[in-house]
Order: C-alpha cells, then sequence, then structure tokens
C-alpha cells in the first residue's frame, strides 16, 4: 500500500463518515429552510473532513516500515475512527450529547460499572459490531490498493474539500454576526464542532454584531457565601438528608409505595406535590440540592474543595456526620465537595447488585445510630439509595408484571413498548418504598423521628419513552419525566399536608439552615432559593444537564446549550418557537455570576 493509495482510503471513509453523519441530524433534526440546509450540505464534509485528515496524518509514518504496516495502521487508525463515530451517534442518539472527556472518565471511573448496567447481550453485539468494522476496513484496505489516483485528481479533490471547509465556516461566521438561528443551532450536531467565528475581529474593525437575545455573564472569582452566617439554634435537631436515584414524582402511588404513602398522611409530613429537581443527572441534581446554586459551579467548588454551608455549618455547630451511600461518593466526585471536610468518608457499599447495595448503606446507618457515642449531640445525615437508577430489585419486591429485562440500548426505539420496563421500574421503587419505611420505622422506635427533620427526595427523575421520542434513562432531556421528583419534609411540630406551589432543589439549604441551624441570614447570601414553606411564587427554575442549562418558567423551558444557541420546549419536550419567560431568563442567568466577585 503507498501513498495514493491511503489518499483514496482516506476519501472513501470520509464518504461513509458524511453518510453516517446524517444520523446526527436524523436525530436532532434537519432545517428545510435554504440556509439551514445549505450550511448542513457544507457542514458535513467539511467538518469530517478533519477526521479524515487525521486518519490521513496518522496512518502516514507507518509507510516509512513499509506498504503492510500502511495498511495495517489505515485499518487500524479507520477502524477506531469508525467505532468512535458509531459508538457517539448511539449516544447521541440516547442522550442528545456527544462523548465527552467528562464522560468518559465517568465511564472508566470507580463507579463505572454501576452507573452503566449493560445486560450481556448489549456487550456481545458491540463487540461484534466493533469486529464487523474493523473488518470493513480491512476489506476497503484491500480496495484501496487497486486504486491509484493521479495528481491532477488529489489535487482537485483536496482542492474541493478545502473549499468546502472554507465555505462553511465563513457561512458560520456570517450567520454567528447576524445570528441566524437555523446555522448556528446545527453546532452542536457533530462531535468537537468548532468552526469559526469572526465577531471579535469584525468588532475591531468597526463592525457590530447583532445583539443576542441573552448574553452570559463573565465569571470572576468565587465569593461564598456572600455574608458570614450568624445562625444560633434553639434545640439542636438531627437532619437527614435522604435521596433517591432516578425518582419519577409519579411514582409516588398508593399501589408503588404503600408505605410511603401511609406515612405520607401523618401530622409533620408535608409533601411539596409540584418540585423540580436542578438537574437530569445525579451531578447536577445533588449538587444544586446542597449548594442551592446552578450546577455551572461544579468546577470551583471541586477544585476547592469547598463544601456547601447546608454540611459546613452543621459541622460548626456541632452535628456529627453520618454519611451512608449506597453509590460510590468518589464518582462523581462527591468527596471532593459536598462531604470535602468529612474526615473518614465512608465511599461505598457491598454488595454485588444495587438493592443489595442499598440494603448495605442503611445496616450501616443503623450501626452508626446503635454505637452514637453522645445521643445528647445531633447527627447530619445523608442516605443515598440507587435501585431505581438500574430499576433493580430483590425477588420478592416483583409485584407489577410482565417486567422487561434491563435496558439493551442498542434494541430500544421510539416505538419500543415502554409498559414492561415501566413495571421494573416500578418493581425496584416498591423496594425502595420498603428501605424508607425501614428507616423511618427504625428512627421511630429510637425516639428519634420527633426530632429529627427529613428531606426525602430524587436527585433527578428517570424516562422510560414517555414522548415515543426514544428517550430512555435521563440527561437526555429537560422534560417533567426527567425533572419532576417528589419532595418530602419530616419537620416536627408542623401539620403536615400537601403544597401544591412550584418548588425546587434550590430551596431546600434555605430551609434546614432556617429551620434547624437557626440562621437568620436571607437565603440570598448563600443560595438562589427560599424557604421551601414560603409559597411566594419562584420566577424561575434552572435545570442543569452535562452539557445543557434550561430556565423553566410554569410550563416553559428555554434550553441554552454549551455553545450558546437556545430552544424552546414545554414540560413535554415538544419544540416550541417560544420559551420560558425572557426576563425571567434573564434573571436566571445572572445567577450564573452571582457567587463571584
Amino acid at each position: 500500500m503507498n501513498i495514493r493509495n491511503l489518499c483514496a482510503f482516506a476519501f472513501i471513509n470520509l464518504l461513509l463518515w458524511c453518510l453516517a453523519a446524517l444520523c446526527y441530524f436524523q436525530t436532532g433534526g434537519f432545517f428545510t429552510d435554504g440556509y439551514g440546509l445549505t450550511f448542513t450540505a457544507l457542514f458535513i464534509p467539511g467538518h469530517i473532513l478533519l477526521f479524515a485528515l487525521g486518519l490521513f496524518l496518522l496512518s502516514l509514518p507507518a509507510r516509512l516500515i513499509g506498504p503492510r504496516a500502511l495498511q495495517a495502521a489505515c485499518v487500524g487508525w479507520g477502524g477506531l475512527f469508525s467505532l468512535f463515530f458509531a459508538v457517539d451517534i448511539l449516544v447521541y442518539s440516547q442522550y442528545r450529547f456527544h462523548i465527552s472527556p467528562a464522560m468518559l472518565q465517568l465511564f472508566f471511573g470507580p463507579a463505572g460499572k454501576e452507573i452503566f448496567v449493560f445486560p450481556a447481550l448489549t456487550w456481545v453485539l458491540a463487540f461484534a459490531g466493533a469486529a464487523v468494522l474493523f473488518a470493513a476496513q480491512w476489506g476497503l484496505s484491500v480496495l484501496c490498493k487497486r486504486l491509484r489516483p493521479g495528481n491532477k485528481t488529489i489535487g482537485a479533490v483536496s482542492a474541493a474539500m478545502l473549499l468546502i471547509f472554507t465555505a462553511y465556516n465563513g457561512m458560520y461566521a456570517w450567520a454567528h454576526f447576524m445570528m441566524v438561528p437555523t446555522i448556528s443551532a446545527q453546532r452542536d450536531r457533530l462531535p468537537f464542532a468548532n468552526p469559526l467565528s469572526a465577531n471579535r475581529r469584525l468588532r475591531k474593525m468597526g463592525f457590530e454584531p447583532k445583539s443576542e437575545p441573552y448574553t452570559m455573564p463573565e465569571q470572576g472569582t468565587l465569593k461564598y457565601p456572600l455574608a458570614p452566617l450568624a445562625c444560633t439554634p434553639g434545640q439542636k435537631m438531627n437532619v437527614l438528608v435522604f435521596l433517591v436515584e432516578s425518582w419519577r414524582a409519579d411514582s409516588f402511588t398508593p399501589e408503588v409505595m404503600p408505605n410511603l404513602w401511609a406515612w405520607s398522611q401523618k401530622k409533620g409530613v408535608t409533601y411539596f406535590a409540584d418540585h423540580l429537581s436542578g438537574g437530569n443527572a445525579t451531578e447536577a441534581g445533588v449538587f444544586s440540592l446542597f449548594y442551592s446554586m446552578p450546577y455551572s459551579y461544579w468546577n470551583d467548588f471541586t477544585s476547592r474543595h469547598l463544601p456547601p454551608v447546608l454540611v459546613s455549618e452543621a459541622q460548626k455547630l456541632g452535628y456529627e456526620p453520618a454519611v451512608y451511600s449506597s453509590g460510590k461518593l468518589n464518582s462523581p466526585e462527591f468527596n471532593q465537595n459536598v462531604f470535602a471536610a468529612i474526615p473518614n468518608l465512608r465511599l461505598e457499599s457491598k454488595g454485588t447488585e444495587k438493592w443489595e447495595r442499598d440494603i448495605d448503606s442503611i445496616r450501616d446507618f443503623e450501626a452508626f445510630l446503635d454505637t452514637r457515642a453522645d445521643r445528647e449531640q445531633p447527627f447530619f445525615g445523608f442516605l443515598f439509595l440507587d435501585a431505581p437508577h438500574g430499576s433493580d430489585y430483590p425477588a420478592e419486591d416483583a409485584v407489577f408484571k410482565p417486567a422487561g429485562e434491563q435496558m439493551n440500548y442498542l434494541l430500544l426505539s421510539k416505538n419500543t413498548d415502554p409498559a414492561p420496563y415501566m413495571n421494573r421500574y416500578k418493581n425496584s421503587m416498591h423496594f425502595t418504598d420498603r428501605m424508607i419505611d425501614r428507616v423511618l420505622k427504625d428512627l421511630q422506635k429510637r425516639g428519634e423521628l420527633d426530632n429529627t427533620l427529613i428531606i426525602l427526595t430524587g436527585d433527578h427523575g428517570q424516562e422510560i419513552n414517555d414522548t415515543r421520542n426514544n428517550f430512555w434513562g435521563h440527561n437526555s432531556n429537560f422534560a417533567k419525566y426527567q425533572t419532576h421528583v417528589p419532595m418530602f419534609v419530616w419537620m416536627p411540630g408542623t401539620p403536615g399536608g400537601v403544597k401544591n406551589y412550584r418548588t425546587n432543589h434550590y430551596d431546600v439549604a434555605p430551609t434546614v439552615l432556617a429551620h434547624a441551624y437557626g440562621c437568620v441570614n436571607p437565603a440570598g447570601d448563600y443560595s438562589i432559593g427560599q424557604d421551601l414553606f414560603d409559597p411566594a411564587p419562584r420566577p424561575f427554575s434552572i435545570i442543569s444537564s452535562y452539557t445543557k442549562k434550561a430556565v423553566r418558567t410554569e410550563d416553559k423551558l428555554t434550553v441554552i446549550d454549551a455553545y450558546g444557541n437556545l430552544e424552546h420546549y414545554d414540560e413535554n419536550f415538544t419544540l416550541l418557537k417560544a420559551g420560558a419567560n425572557p426576563a425571567r431568563v434573564g434573571e436566571a442567568f445572572k445567577t450564573f455570576s452571582k457567587f463571584y466577585e
């Protein structure tokens, strides 16, 4: 195999990858106006050219060894690039984001096997698919050994591709300057796309870009809290934050969760029926609950190992920590932010299955209650149950039938019947209901329940093809199925009942600090929320994923991606022409800089 063959090999792969790239637009939708279609026609080959160029340059050094080495390099690099596109297309079709270093770190991290649970058939199909891709690349290399394009052909093709690359970048720069939405919105369709933007240079030349509808505030030095806390609790109450992974709000029914339903009728239990998480994934959901601020602050707090005042103030007041999570606390890195100041932090639970680890975390919490050195000293507790994340449960909780097997994402489509998978999820919630009941009854038996403030909620929801758009799980959109979670507050001395006004995770810290810690600071000193028991309307709710942010007012959402593109939806993930109240969106964006000097 020679360099001419390599040129043919790279070009044919470029064409094949361009065809594969249509899947991204099939998933995300084509823009059918003239500008949109023209840009798509240039964008796909213009951007995929960079991958083909990478294949060419990475394979080229092998020619120094010999023809066979060059062919082997072509097959290897061609197979890896093709495998990347295959996996990335699958990820994008399920979650609407591309493979990123953050997701790879999570996948290969210590909790990867617990977070990403796939049945054996999925792995078999994945390895078989990878083998087919590499075999196809070998066959293509054999074919290309017979192709010997001349200098004129190579030059003409190279010039044409360079022209397309220049045209697509130029068109995007113009569209970004003029704010043409059907062009600028396509930027996140393809992986690692970073087309040209000339706004800064044009501004220096005296031209002013068209005004954007919303602007992101600049960030500076972190300042948290904004003022020292003044907290003087009366009689100290225990505080228990009780989280359930992937807890859909509509699973709270007397059939699915009979024990919790009975508990909810008791005096002192308040159910907030219209509660939103601050994220559609664990990192954002947990971060928003503990810090009472958007997920955009994650990196700053993690790098500084700065815990939330919800935890640090409890330590200052002498609360004994009791942190027992079923899932690992070092993946995501809650040990570096939320619980960074907790000594001898328990990082994981024992057990093969998720439900076994749930039981282990509760068993250890019970052991903590048995062995407390000073029972007069209040505790700050955290329990995190994980079974619903993988719809996992023991045999005795197989109540709803027929129940499907674990989700095989390679075989799911928008036409897949969600009922068996929903039944499996309900069974996992039935098991979780027994675990919640076990904890509450144990606290009651010990006489601790009447002196404990309990926050019981979910980190985010879980979609099971509810919109028939092939969304399974979470972190893929901001519809109510992935963001609406139950919220219960057990607080002695309150009448309890049901509250129907909108609340969100940002309201948790102000509630605990005011009612348990006796803090007199305004909530704005350390949060963007307000007391859960304050019925004053929340002007907006911010919901984050790993790659996007959404602002919700009433039942409309405005979604902004990492490139600043905007899309609008209702709570059922139906695309709208107009989303959240623009003035409220502007207010919401200001919170991204609230705690920066």
